[in-house]
């Protein structure tokens, strides 16, 4: 499999020690910046707050198994910052490692490190990640796992294998729907690879869908009893629109070509500079192992974007996010750098190295920009909205419905009110009673939206009680943040089961 030398054994070693030191202080520092930048959350960040009341089977349109660790985080360090950045950067930390195991199965230390590391020359993975992301980081470290899962049984063949790969399926079921794309890219590659073919039509194999299954009965089950609010989000896709009449595709098709090409953009720039400047011979050969697992790697992330453009072409949609193309991104990257670890000189790869950190301390420079920059999200102060809320309505037993950062920064300074964001389950705790609804800025665009986006039926009849604006000062500058506020008495709701 790789070098057994007692030299290779030492390289390995310390390739292995060097990765788990780099990896885990990078990610505790982050944990430490995002505490010591402090301020209001981020809207995904305040999204947890409000969307993890207690251990249900859903919580609405996202997959509930990153709400799950998040209430067990929230258990231990109480409804906090520390709470969603030890969760965030704990699942990145695993990611990369997990990878970096899988891949260290088929090749040589130095080479699971060089493919593990380079997915940090993904944006969404090197940026996003840390600044917004939350389900996006739990899609990744489960795609992750799975990688590392079939990895191993493909190489092994052995129950245990079979039996983690079929529990990483089942709990990348319940991190992101577009999680269903990795276990289809992998298994459609493996079946073109000789040597993984013979182990994936073996009878073990049977037992990954079955314990999928399992893991994800319960939840889907849910899913389907409450289509309403499990699929309230289906609506950003902007499925059925009219294509384009001069070329006849859906609009969503060259928008995914763009952002495949967007996303993979730095990798390939990186790739093209070693092929061109750092060809040479390398000092670990990867040759043996590493063809068939580059070969998986590549062809299951073309399997995954074939899936993807056929998805878009058939349903028409009309709208296409750069991080819905992880799945794609998280297993061609990979490929491509185990591929150039035996091709290009170990000076080139000390230098892709120096740019991975550079591009470490821009995100850190980055995050600190973010934090203070005019309009920052960070920057808000709502030390003084419960004040203004309490002048509005009697506080706190009118329920409140507002967007994801507002009602998620508002529930941390007042977690004894009763909040709920824009969606379906809001019309079924609070129909019936007057409730103020709160739009910040364009976020919903009217009441009447509001009110859709929060179950309550469109030919509502508006019993408005008060409406009016507030404004919320940033800490380090002179703007303020306007919010709209309309307090409403609403229609009782008929509760679905």
């Amino acid at each position: 499999m790789t070098d057994m030398t007692e030299d290779g054994l030492q390289r390995a070693s310390r390739a292995t020690l060097w990765f788990l030191l780099a990896l885990g202080s990078f990610f505790a520092a982050h944990v430490a910046l995002r505490l010591l930048l402090g301020g209001a959350f981020e809207t995904d960040e305040a999204e947890m707050m409000v969307m993890t009341p207690d251990l249900r089977l859903g919580y609405g349109p996202q997959l509930p198994l990153y709400n799950w660790l998040q209430i067990g985080l929230f258990e231990l360090f109480g409804r906090s910052l520390l709470a969603l950045s030890i969760l965030k950067n704990g699942l990145l930390f695993l990611s990369f490692l997990l990878v970096f195991l899988g891949l260290r199965l088929w090749v040589p230390a130095g080479a699971a490190a060089f493919g593990a590391l380079s997915l940090f020359l993904l944006p969404d993975i090197a940026w996003e990640a840390q600044r917004a992301t939350t389900h996006s980081n739990m899609l990744l470290a489960t795609s992750a796992a799975t990688l590392a899962a079939f990895l191993w049984a493909v190489r092994s063949g052995g129950w245990a294998a079979w039996i983690a790969l079929g529990l990483a399926v089942g709990l990348g079921g319940l991190a992101k729907y577009n999680y269903w794309l990795v276990p289809l890219g992998l298994f459609a590659a493996g079946l073109t690879i000789a040597p993984m073919r013979a182990r994936i039509v073996s009878a073990r194999a049977l037992i990954v869908p079955a314990l999928a299954a399992a893991v994800v009965a319960a939840p889907y089950a849910w899913m389907l009893r409450n289509p309403d609010l499990a699929f309230s989000s289906v609506r950003k896709l902007q499925l059925d629109e009219l294509p384009p009449v001069t070329s006849g595709l859906p609009e969503g098709v060259p928008l995914l070509a763009v952002a495949m090409a967007t996303i993979l953009a730095l990798p390939l720039l990186v790739a093209a500079l070693l092929l061109v400047f750092g060809r040479g011979r390398g000092r670990d050969k990867v040759e043996a192992n590493g063809r068939p697992l580059v070969a998986l790697l590549l062809r299951a992330a073309f399997f995954v974007a074939l899936a993807m453009f056929a998805g878009v072409w058939a349903s028409g949609m009309g709208h296409v996010t750069g991080r819905w193309l992880l799945p794609m991104a998280f297993l061609a990257v990979p490929g491509l750098f185990v591929w150039l670890f035996g091709r290009v000189s170990m000076r080139a790869i000390g230098r892709v190295y120096i740019v991975l950190g550079l591009i470490a301390a821009l995100v850190f420079t980055g995050l600190v920009f973010d934090r203070f920059k005019p309009g920052a999200r960070r920057d808000v102060d709502f030390a003084a909205l419960p004040e203004m809320i309490a002048t509005i309505a009697p506080m706190p037993g009118t329920p409140i419905v507002a967007e994801f950062y507002t009602a998620g920064n508002l529930a941390r300074a007042r977690p004894d009110w009763r909040i709920a964001p824009y969606l379906g389950h809001a019309s079924q705790q609070f129909g019936g009673e007057t409730v103020l609804f709160l739009m910040r800025e364009n976020v919903p665009p009217s009441l009447e939206a509001g009110l859709a986006l929060a179950g309550w039926p469109a030919n509502m009849d508006q019993q408005i009680q008060a409406q009016g604006s507030l404004e919320l000062p940033y800490r380090s500058s002179d703007d303020l943040l306007p919010i709209r506020f309309v307090l409403v008495q609403t229609p009782p709701v008929v509760k679905t089961p």
